[in-house]
């Protein structure tokens, strides 16, 4: 129960990351951070959804593979908004 709690978490978490990293790069004008952005919440909210529909569904454990893509796609899009940032 508490694996599934942690990936929701997770997931709620990689969420949010990624919509200030929207309204981030909205403010800063950085078009191509801004698509790649809304396209990445939107995968993040299928997997939040997923990780809930886990919980409810009673499987024993979450996703790995989900919660590694939740990771890696987080600090992949952070660090595109940091390149692109600090590069202009």
């Amino acid at each position: 129960m508490m694996r599934h709690i942690f990936a929701i978490g997770m997931s709620l978490g990689a969420v949010a990351i990624s919509g200030t990293v929207f309204i981030a790069s909205l403010f800063r004008q950085f078009a191509l951070v801004e698509v790649a952005a809304s396209l990445l919440t939107g995968l993040q909210v299928f997997f939040l959804g997923a990780a809930i529909g886990d919980l409810l569904d009673r499987k024993k454990e979450p996703s790995r593979t989900r919660n590694s893509g939740v990771v890696l796609f987080t600090l992949f899009l952070v660090a595109f908004y940091s390149f692109t940032r600090y590069l202009r």
